[in-house]
């Protein structure tokens, strides 16, 4: 019996990237927190999340390189698990779940939580723990929740830096686009023989 990751993942991503959409504003309406106003769209904020995609991208490009037993692990999981959902979808859906994925986890992550964290227990605990749930809720590794961690806290100290939700939005997304379209590249190739 197939799943609906396997008969539909772009719709299935689609679904619950989409309901953390509405969660985040339910939170937020009841932290009292307003995220959208932290939302600001200008040249200047694209250009700092393409610029603040560069080091994501070559940290990965140096974990990719690196032959640890736990980087094998990760890309294991993403051979067996990730790939297999996308390894049939057109670039445009792939584009499309990366950009959700970027606005509804940012949304909720860095607008709500991190926001919520911070106005209670101060910036750098806020920071902390936001980042920490960030690689729990991305955890299929342990490497991988620490990489994580590190990516929300890289994530959430650009939010902190720009007072911009759409910095980390764009660096989430370009960063997902990219890594998802280099590793079903990388399949191709090794498939292809």
């Amino acid at each position: 019996m197939s799943t609906i990751w396997q008969r539909r993942p772009i719709l299935a991503a689609t679904v619950i990237e989409g309901m953390l959409i509405p969660l985040a504003l339910l939170l937020a309406f009841v932290l009292g927190i307003r995220p959208w106003e932290a939302f600001e769209i200008s040249g200047t904020a694209l250009a700092k999340g393409v610029i603040a995609t560069l080091p994501m991208l070559l940290f990965f490009g140096a974990v990719a390189r690196m032959r640890f037993a736990w980087v094998r692990e990760i890309e294991d999981k993403i051979r067996t698990v990730l790939l297999p959902m996308f390894r049939n979808s057109g670039r445009m859906a792939i584009i499309w779940v990366a950009l959700l994925a970027g606005i509804a986890e940012e949304l909720l992550f860095r607008g709500v939580i991190q926001a919520g964290l911070e106005s209670w227990l101060g910036e750098a605990t806020g920071l902390l723990l936001a980042s920490l749930v960030f690689g729990l809720v991305h955890y299929i590794t342990r490497a991988y929740f620490i990489l994580a961690t590190l990516m929300g806290l890289y994530l959430g100290l650009l939010y902190q830096w720009t007072g911009n939700l759409l910095v980390p939005v764009l660096v989430h997304a370009l960063y997902d686009w990219i890594a998802l379209e280099w590793y079903l590249h990388r399949e191709r190739r090794r498939e292809a023989g």
